[in-house]
């Protein structure tokens, strides 16, 4: 009985790991065609307000500041709220639009409209980043919002080539997948694995194609709607106490009727996520927590699904006594590692990666299931200094 389990498992596994080469390949052809069809899009001239809220971002408020400000599209405004840091985040920002007003001189005109503004304390019943993002879209003026996390870095040519990217796949909402950078090394080994995450897991195609509200993704780190689609889906107000707020907004967006896409922004935008373990650990268990409150089910969906590709195939090469056992298991490492590295070289990743894909994975999924538990005993993290959690979801 043990064993007819055991190989059970087995071939699952392998059909779970081939299924997902074929989601991550149809996801990647999907987001070529999209990024294909933008280069034909005309210009846009659409007025884009940039929305950045920072908390204790004083490492990033530089960077992310001076691609906001040397876009080339025509007509932007940069809005930054500054939300009651306690570090050097507001002295530095101010610090970097004076020096690129006295930079530009006489062509000061030429430059984004921007401001740094200070926050609302925050409300009952508000997540910090709904709170921010909330404030930041009542401020704006612009036909399309792009919010965007502080640690995001532009090219130039950004929001004229997201602009063209949404139109091209007929989005009202659309979010665009980075390239991942940074010095520390869980930038460059761990983080990548979004991308499995994002395309391998999620038919991205499907995403916009279909209406059905779970079939929805976002990425908080750079999201583009239009002001008016936004209005619709109830914005950030809808899902104030959502900590996941990307994917909650995406869901809120195809209630209202609106089209979501998740797009390839990797060679416009560019990531610096975290600057140590803590950090990541943090920030994955901060959302694994918030999904296993209000998504158990998919929750344990995903667990046993990362448990069966990643860590059950290295257990039974270990243990399994057939050849046939062992072959599977084989399988499976190599359809989830070439799936891995194909994703590494379609982002522009470092392939060292690969090298340590079954560690990474595993921490992953430790710190999944251990965000996950918090969440459904009711345990508060801590986030940025604030408390995630703890009550039930709305």
């Amino acid at each position: 009985m043990v064993g007819t389990l055991a190989f059970a498992l087995d071939v699952t596994a392998a059909l779970l790991a081939a299924a997902a080469a074929v989601c991550a390949w149809r996801s990647c052809r999907w987001l070529a065609e999209v990024e294909a069809a933008a280069g034909r899009e005309p210009r846009d001239d659409a007025l884009v307000s940039l929305l950045v809220p920072m908390r204790d971002e004083e490492r990033n408020v530089v960077a992310c500041l001076a691609g906001l400000l040397e876009q080339s599209h025509a007509r932007c405004e940069v809005i930054v709220l500054d939300d009651a840091s306690s570090d050097a985040t507001v002295r530095v920002a101010k610090s970097v639009l004076g020096g690129q007003r006295r930079a530009v001189g006489d062509a000061v005109d030429a430059l984004p409209s921007a401001r740094i503004v200070t926050g609302r304390p925050l409300e009952a019943g508000w997540g910090g980043k709904s709170f921010a993002c909330h404030q930041l879209a009542e401020l704006a003026q612009g036909d399309w919002l792009f919010f965007l996390d502080a640690d995001t870095r532009l090219e130039p040519d950004a929001v004229r080539r997201a602009l063209a990217s949404a139109r091209a796949a007929g989005a009202d909402l659309a979010s665009f997948l980075p390239r991942y950078a940074g010095a520390h090394w869980v930038n460059r080994l761990v983080v990548p694995w979004l991308y499995f995450f994002l395309t391998a897991l999620v038919p991205l195609r499907e995403v916009t194609r279909l209406r059905h509200e779970r079939i929805a993704v976002a990425n908080g780190q750079a999201i583009l709607v239009r002001r008016d689609a936004y209005r619709r889906a109830g914005g950030h107000a809808a899902i104030r106490d959502h900590i996941v707020e990307d994917v909650s907004l995406a869901i809120a967006a195809k209630r209202a009727g609106l089209r979501v896409a998740l797009l390839d922004g990797s060679r416009w935008l560019a990531c610096e996520m975290y600057d140590g373990v803590r950090a990541l650990a943090a920030g994955f268990a901060k959302s694994f927590h918030s999904a296993a409150r209000r998504y158990p089910v998919q929750w344990a969906a995903l667990l046993g699904l990362l448990l069966l590709i990643g860590v059950w195939p290295w257990l039974r090469l270990a243990s399994a006594g057939a050849t046939v056992e062992r072959a599977l298991a084989v399988a499976t490492i190599v359809l989830v590692g070439a799936t891995f590295a194909g994703l590494l070289r379609r982002f522009a990743q470092r392939p060292g990666a690969l090298a340590v894909w079954p560690l990474a994975l595993t921490s992953l999924l430790a710190i999944a299931i251990a965000g996950g538990v918090s969440g459904l005993l009711g345990r508060e993290l801590s986030w940025r200094g604030r408390a995630v959690g703890g009550r039930a979801p709305s």
